[in-house]
């Protein structure tokens, strides 16, 4: 089995756990009244995250094996979950009470992860539209690595044992379980691996010296606003703090040494 052939069985593993794993979530919802993992004082995957998964994996396994499936109907299920999303968190900025009166026995998808559906459903699109350009605004990298900065607060909270991370205010349920987590980081991942035009892949690829550098400010993100947190813990109270705006700088140095990066490999190569 050679490497390229070994990736793509990834790709469609991790699709497949997500499409199925969505899928059944759902399922239990609509059949049992709950779903998988369920508790009433922490966060579960709602049905309305398990629909915009299975929407987005399954579009996107329809369109790598399907040769008849029509890429509009694909792009029409993306629209539908950006769509779907961004109506929920104006509802529960707006009229909190009315989305909980109106399904008072289902679980509102947070807003944090609302936030990650949306900016994946942009990068699909995006990547429907055309492919990755090698230019110096690397908008499909930003949008990526962006998606996955709730998780990662919410990844946050879950070490230091902050609810304000984990769970939202109107319903404790509603939040980035660990479940959801996994999902939304192997979207992540096989979207990374689909998209050989990503600027990370070129900058990776240019030395050990940038792999390096990347790991390090990556893991940075994370590792650095844990220790602020843990250090910080003992003087404050449960509440956003500072290792939130450690992990955001954390993040806005990566994204920016990235797209330093390729505006200079740009300008050199006109």
């Amino acid at each position: 089995m050679n490497y390229r052939t070994y990736l793509k069985g990834i790709i469609n593993f991790l699709d497949g756990i997500i499409l199925i794993g969505s899928i059944a979530t759902l399922a239990a919802w609509i059949f049992l009244g709950q779903g998988l993992l369920y508790s009433e004082t922490s966060p579960v995957l709602s049905p309305f995250t398990s629909l915009s998964l299975a929407l987005m994996s399954g579009s996107r396994l329809a369109l790598k094996h399907l040769q008849a499936f029509p890429t509009p109907l694909a792009m029409a299920a993306l629209g539908l979950t950006l769509g779907g999303n961004l109506s929920s968190i104006m509802a529960q900025l707006i009229v909190p009470s009315l989305l909980l009166d109106s399904f008072p026995s289902l679980v509102p998808t947070s807003i944090m992860t609302s936030v990650g559906l949306i900016l994946f459903c942009c990068y699909e699109l995006l990547v429907i539209l055309r492919d990755t350009p090698r230019q110096g605004f690397i908008i499909d990298d930003i949008l990526l690595h962006l998606a996955l900065l709730p998780g990662g607060i919410s990844l946050l909270g879950h070490v230091l044992d902050n609810p304000v991370y984990i769970s939202s205010k109107i319903d404790p349920r509603s939040g980035i379980s660990i479940l959801e987590m996994a999902f939304m980081a192997s979207y992540a991942v096989v979207a990374a691996l689909s998209n050989k035009n990503l600027f990370l892949w070129r900058f990776l690829r240019d030395g050990s010296a940038n792999r390096v550098i990347f790991a390090i400010l990556f893991v940075n993100q994370y590792i650095a606003p844990t220790i602020v947190g843990l250090v910080a813990a003992k003087s404050q109270e449960r509440s956003i703090g500072i290792e939130l705006f450690v992990m955001l700088a954390g993040v806005f140095a990566t994204l920016s040494f990235l797209a330093m990066k390729a505006f200079g490999r740009n300008r050199s190569q006109l």
